[in-house]
């Protein structure tokens, strides 16, 4: 079914939009702080090993949040029926997402040890491509021009952010292409998640893609022979911060799905290298170029543009 994208009028949508461009902007920030984090507990632990972690914390944390609610509702008397088990199809997207957002992150680090941050950066950069195009093409989403030129004015300069250490060497280029694969996989996992939005609620969907993915990681991580878990609590810490972080932005960018189309939120969620460069120049004293400014400054107006327009809004009622 073709899905119309536009800005309601109504008062109650346009709160609900702001909130969602709020849950985006706090991502941004939470998630400046992952990559130090992930690099502390790496120093016991394999990368596979941090990823898998995450997720096994962050599925006992949200069974027991949704137990602990569903206790809470039946002692108040309020219990409101919650679907906890999908149906076979919707079991099949929530399998998708997981392969999506797993892939997505082991595909990133892989990259990373075949080709620089740059260029993964450079090509991470065109996932609002990806799913604004597949948008377009498998959710039958509409675009107006200004979203269009906002999108692409964000992927220009986030382009030009990153491509200052740019290079295409021959060495390169199995790394290159994972980190494309990887920025793919993230596209799919924007667009399967505003999908799942409309039929689950958020903390069932959280729930059943923490699980799913720790069952796929699994056995990767004993195929690789890594050490599963950390030897210091110091570490222990760190990835129970890391578990909360990474739950509370799924919950958040979950939410900002409903109101706002996969390629608008991943527009916003370029800001996130600016963003991650504010904090370090702010906290330790990290130099920022006046290129560094520019870029940013540029992308903030693509996003602006494509904020502006009523391309990327919907004009549908709260789904749940």
């Amino acid at each position: 079914m073709t899905e119309q994208l536009e800005l309601t009028s109504e008062p109650t949508a346009k709160s609900k939009i702001a909130i969602a461009f709020s849950a985006l902007f706090a991502v941004l920030v939470l998630y400046a702080w992952v990559p130090i984090l992930v690099k502390f507990s790496e120093y016991e632990i394999s990368p596979n090993a941090t990823i898998l972690n995450i997720r096994w914390i962050g599925t006992i944390t949200l069974t027991l949040w949704n137990g602990l609610s569903l206790l809470k509702q039946r002692w108040s008397g309020n219990s409101v029926p919650v679907k906890l088990f999908p149906d076979i199809r919707t079991l099949l997207l929530l399998l998708m997402l997981a392969v999506f957002s797993v892939g997505h992150q082991l595909l990133y680090a892989w990259s990373l040890t075949q080709t620089t941050v740059a260029n993964s950066e450079v090509l991470h950069s065109l996932t609002p491509l990806f799913t604004t195009l597949l948008g377009w093409m498998l959710l039958g989403q509409q675009f107006d021009r200004r979203f269009s030129i906002g999108i692409a004015i964000a992927i220009v300069a986030s382009l030009a952010l990153a491509a200052n250490d740019f290079s295409i060497t021959i060495d390169k280029l199995q790394g290159d292409g994972l980190a494309l694969i990887s920025a793919i996989f993230w596209g799919g996992y924007l667009l399967v998640l505003e999908k799942l939005q409309t039929q689950l609620s958020i903390n069932v969907i959280t729930t059943w893609s923490f699980l799913l993915g720790t069952l796929l990681l699994l056995p990767i991580v004993l195929v690789t022979s890594d050490p599963l878990f950390p030897h210091s609590w110091g570490v222990w810490v760190i990835l129970a911060l890391l578990g909360s972080v990474v739950v509370i932005n799924q919950i958040l960018v979950t939410y900002s799905l409903k109101w706002l189309s996969s390629g608008l939120v991943a527009a916003i969620l370029l800001l996130h290298p600016g963003v991650t460069a504010i904090l370090a120049w702010g906290i330790f004293s990290e130099t920022l170029s006046w290129l560094n400014w520019l870029t940013f400054i540029i992308i903030l107006l693509g996003v602006y543009l494509a904020t502006s327009s009523k391309g990327g809004m919907k004009a549908t009622e709260d789904p749940t």
